[in-house]
């Protein structure tokens, strides 16, 4: 049996995170959650993913600072921008060169689709 794909939910919210992570978890991905910046540089340090999913509204950094850090990350798995921010956020998040950008509230078809079509083409 192969291995799972494994994302990272960045995402502080708690019922937004719980059903990101029921919603992959059915799709067939293995899920790992970060509620924090902190967190999330850490696991993307420390570890390999086949994707990134991030809200840019998250605990323990601006928008701006998030970007900066993430930014750093050598390793970074291609990112999909889940966010309900202003489209100047979303805008500057073009910095970290996103594989896909979707604007909150989008249809979990929608986001599905785009991190199926992400993970495939970074394999």
């Amino acid at each position: 049996m192969p291995d799972r794909t494994k994302i990272l939910v960045i995402e502080d919210d708690r019922d937004s995170s719980d059903m990101l992570l029921e919603m992959l978890g059915m799709a067939d991905y293995e899920v790992e959650l970060a509620r924090t910046a902190d967190q999330a540089i850490a696991a993307l340090t420390e570890r390999r993913y086949g994707a990134a999913l991030l809200d840019l509204n998250v605990t323990g950094a601006t928008t701006v600072e998030l970007i900066g850090r993430l930014r750093g990350v050598s390793q970074r798995p291609p990112l999909v921008i889940f966010s309900a921010r202003v489209p100047d956020d979303l805008r500057r998040a073009a910095a970290l060169s996103a594989a896909a950008v979707l604007q909150k509230p989008a249809s979990m078809d929608a986001l599905l689709t785009a991190i199926d079509r992400v993970v495939r083409s970074a394999a």
